[in-house]
Parts: C-alpha cells; sequence; structure tokens
C-alpha cells in the first residue's frame, strides 16, 4: 500500500472543510458546519409520490419541493440555520382533485458541536447536539399553524474512505391536522431516526492533484410518530464534491410502512447542489 506524502497528507489538512461538508448525505445529517464566518447553502429538489390515504378524501399526491437551507459558521463549534420550503403538489381524490403551491413552514435551528475527535488530516470522529423550531409561516393549509420545537444529535465517523452519519431528532408537534398530508407534520410528535453510509468511490487516496472527490451512498431514512404510525425508506444516492461546491442525488423507497394517519410514501427523488462561501 502507497504511503501518503507529506504533501498530500497537507493537501488534505487543507480540503478538510470541504471533505467534512462532503461527508453529509442527501437526507441524512452530519456533525459538520461550515468554519467561522463561513457561508454554506443547500438547495435540494426533491419529487414524492404519496398514496394509500386514510382520510375520507382517499388522496394520491404528487409533489415537487424546493428546500432552501443557509447555513452561517458563528463559531468553530456553533452554526446557525435557517431552512425554506417551497412545494407545488397535484392531489387526486374522491372529492376532487385539487392543486397547491406555496410555502411549507420554515425553521430555524442552532447545531453544536462540542466533541471532535481528529485521527488524522482527513479522519475524524465528531458528535454535534442541534435544536430549533418550525415557524408557523406556510400557505394556508400547507402550514400547521403552530409553533414546533424539535431537538436532536448526530454521530458522523469518518474514516479513510468510509464515513457513516447517524441521527436522531424528536419533534414536539403542538398543532397539526388529524388527517396531515406530509410525514411528520401532524398532531402527534415524530421522531426521526436516520443513518447513512458514504464510500468515497474517487479518488481512493488524496495527493497533491486531489481537486474533488465522489462517494457513494446508502441511507436508512425513519419516522415514527406517537400515534403508532412508522414509515422507513431506503435507498442508493451519488454525491460528488469539490472545494467549494457539491452536487448530489438520491433516490428513497418504503421497507417499512406501519401508517393508518396520513398517506404513505411511494417513492422519493432527490436531486441538490451545495455551496460553500
Amino acid at each position: 500500500m502507497r504511503r501518503p506524502t507529506l504533501t498530500a497528507a497537507a493537501l488534505a489538512l487543507g480540503l478538510l472543510p470541504a471533505v467534512a461538508l462532503a461527508q453529509e448525505a442527501t437526507n441524512t445529517p452530519a456533525a459538520t458546519q461550515p468554519s467561522q464566518g463561513k457561508w454554506y447553502v443547500r438547495e435540494k429538489l426533491q419529487y414524492m409520490r404519496l398514496g394509500d390515504d386514510p382520510s375520507p378524501h382517499d388522496r394520491e399526491i404528487e409533489e415537487v419541493v424546493a428546500t432552501t437551507a443557509l447555513t452561517y459558521g458563528v463559531s468553530r463549534e456553533l452554526s446557525a440555520t435557517v431552512t425554506v420550503p417551497v412545494v407545488a403538489s397535484w392531489e387526486e381524490g374522491h372529492m376532487g382533485d385539487e392543486d397547491r403551491f406555496g410555502t411549507f413552514d420554515s425553521s430555524l435551528s442552532l447545531k453544536w458541536r462540542p466533541l471532535q475527535w481528529d485521527l488524522s488530516p482527513v479522519d475524524s470522529v465528531r458528535v454535534a447536539f442541534f435544536g430549533g423550531a418550525e415557524l408557523p409561516t406556510g400557505t394556508g393549509d400547507l402550514s400547521s399553524h403552530s409553533l414546533d420545537p424539535f431537538v436532536g444529535t448526530v454521530f458522523t465517523a469518518i474514516l479513510g474512505r468510509h464515513g457513516i452519519n447517524q441521527s436522531l431528532q424528536y419533534k414536539f408537534n403542538t398543532g397539526g391536522d388529524e388527517f396531515n398530508m406530509r410525514p411528520g407534520d401532524g398532531p402527534d410528535d415524530a421522531l426521526r431516526y436516520d443513518t447513512a453510509y458514504l464510500f468515497r468511490l474517487a479518488p481512493e487516496q488524496y495527493s497533491a492533484d486531489t481537486t474533488a472527490a465522489t462517494y457513494l451512498t446508502f441511507e436508512l431514512n425513519g419516522l415514527y410518530e406517537t400515534g403508532g404510525d412508522n414509515e422507513v425508506l431506503i435507498g442508493p444516492g451519488i454525491l460528488y464534491e469539490a472545494r467549494t461546491f457539491a452536487l448530489e442525488a438520491s433516490v428513497g423507497l418504503p421497507v417499512i410502512q406501519d401508517v393508518d394517519q396520513r398517506p404513505e410514501t411511494d417513492f422519493v427523488l432527490t436531486l441538490g447542489f451545495r455551496f460553500l462561501f
């Protein structure tokens, strides 16, 4: 096995902020954040198909959600994020068809990373805690019309060509409709449990010529609601990361669906773009 040169190691150390951001898979948080004084913009375009609706509407729903997340590095350990989702949805049901366009509730959050062990210029183990609230800023019925706090924690390990993220988030829903449309937005509290594995396809080793990296990702994304609903999606993805930007794509398919109070998720396709400045 070829040993990395001092030059390659120094380069990897210089790339570490960008590499660390790349260790965040599409739908699973990571214990990474921009450096102090830096901004991180993330755009995600998500297509979702929902069906098997238990409500009297018996809806089949297709929606496209464009989510903008803007993160600022307050310090080395603390960051702040504002997230704004814009949605277009098409519903077909026994009570007629309906098209909607507007915004879901936006959110404000803080992430604090008190623990970080850098094992090498690239390898790292990190733990972060985050919390915030979804604000009743959505359009009409697309909003929960309530202030919904959430808290969570995330573990990240970057070991050679391998990366893993494990996240738990609990949201206290103080409003919401009995037959809500979106997972986690009903009257019951929601526990999200997410796991992501990332494998660096290229380069095999960092060198003085390295300008970007490509990752294969695999995610398990679960949502349990205290009313009893539980749903788990799995799927692969791809992530390409350069020094100041990244491109991503992933697919989510259901493997567990025990859902009685909202439509089931049939399929999710996500495309994304990230920019660090």
